[in-house]
């Protein structure tokens, strides 16, 4: 028995030993997961909503169209699309067809038969053989024969004539080819006034439900690389069917070629709460959430209500403790509870 007691003294020697020459404790833990990040601190402020567009300098209610006044034939046509005009400017030449000819033929023999009626009833009515109410329809229909002449003579109706620009302006499209034999009423150009360009962008249903009349905004030519201010005018009620897309139409503050491609920015009111870095926000199945600190530097997971998010940054919902600073750069890496280390910037 004596020498089994010795033995065991000797073993728990041994492993004493051994444990204080390795410097292990068989209590040992792994050291808990930690990771470097930078902070900021909350700051509640007001954020203009910043909507980014891309759009044109379009014509718009500036645009109007010249009209032929009465059937002819383009025999000329005097400027190009594009094309500065001022207002009286030759634009094309008509001559007449043949049925305006005799049209016109006609008005001009009923005016001289109304007249020799009228010439014929005032000499019955010195006779005494016409009344004065035979003299009066006579004369009545004379001048109705008259103004039936002048009407076609204004329009052109049988006449070689100039169309002339209303107005100075830019010629935006041309409708007609020379030659042909065209009806009363027909578009032959169309004008725009350079004073009344405006600008056109499309914004999705949920931008333009953002965007009202007055809005202030910020163009950017894209070939010039030069900015105007600029006020929206108008929101469609309806998506363009070519776009999907809602149109807006928006003032220039100061001149842009037609059709100039654009950038621009609308600042449609404005948001309060927290700004910061859209890296900042993290996203899975639970939904938008960011990391904040706590006095011990631990990690914790706390889900965000994003009221808008544009470039660079975010703006949060102001439910947030601003007491905790949150973390920026490296909150990928997190997990709730984790251990952090860095420095706030």
């Amino acid at each position: 028995m004596k020498k089994f007691a010795v033995l065991g003294l000797m073993l728990l020697a041994g492993l004493a030993f051994f444990y204080l020459r390795s410097g292990t404790s068989p209590a040992a833990e792994p050291p808990a997961p930690s990771a470097d990040v930078s902070t900021i601190q909350l700051v509640r402020q007001t954020v203009p909503r910043q909507i980014p567009a891309s759009g044109s300098i379009i014509a718009g209610a500036a645009e109007q169209s010249v009209t032929l006044g009465a059937p002819g034939v383009v025999s000329e046509i005097l400027v190009r699309p594009g094309q500065d005009v001022a207002a009286g400017q030759a634009l094309a030449r008509i001559t007449p067809d043949a049925q305006s000819i005799a049209d016109l033929h006609r008005a001009q023999n009923g005016l001289a038969a109304a007249q020799a009626v009228r010439t014929h009833v005032a000499a019955l009515l010195a006779s005494h053989l016409a009344t004065a109410a035979d003299l009066a329809a006579a004369t009545q229909a004379a001048q109705d024969a008259a103004a039936s002449l002048q009407a076609l003579q204004t329009l052109g109706t049988g006449l070689d004539h100039t169309i002339r620009a209303p107005f100075a302006g830019i010629v935006t499209a041309i409708s007609v080819s020379p030659g042909g034999t065209s009806p009363g009423g027909t578009i032959l150009f169309k004008l725009a006034a350079p004073g009344g360009l405006v600008a056109l962008a499309g914004l999705t249903e949920v931008q333009a439900a953002r965007v009202t009349p007055g809005d202030a905004a910020m163009l950017t030519a894209l070939n010039s690389n030069t900015q105007t201010a600029a006020v929206v005018l108008q929101r469609a009620a309806m998506l363009n069917p070519q776009t999907g897309l809602v149109d807006i139409i928006l003032v220039p503050q100061s001149p842009l070629p037609l059709g100039e491609p654009l950038a621009l920015t609308i600042t449609a009111g404005s948001v309060d709460g927290y700004q910061v870095p859209r890296n900042a926000v993290l996203n899975d199945a639970e939904g938008d959430y960011v990391y904040q600190l706590d006095a011990k530097s631990i990690a914790h997971r706390v889900t965000v209500h994003v009221l808008e998010a544009g470039g660079a940054m975010s703006v949060l919902a102001p439910d947030l403790n601003p007491a905790f600073p949150l973390v920026t750069t490296g909150a990928y890496q997190l997990a709730d509870g984790m251990q952090t280390q860095g420095s706030g910037h």
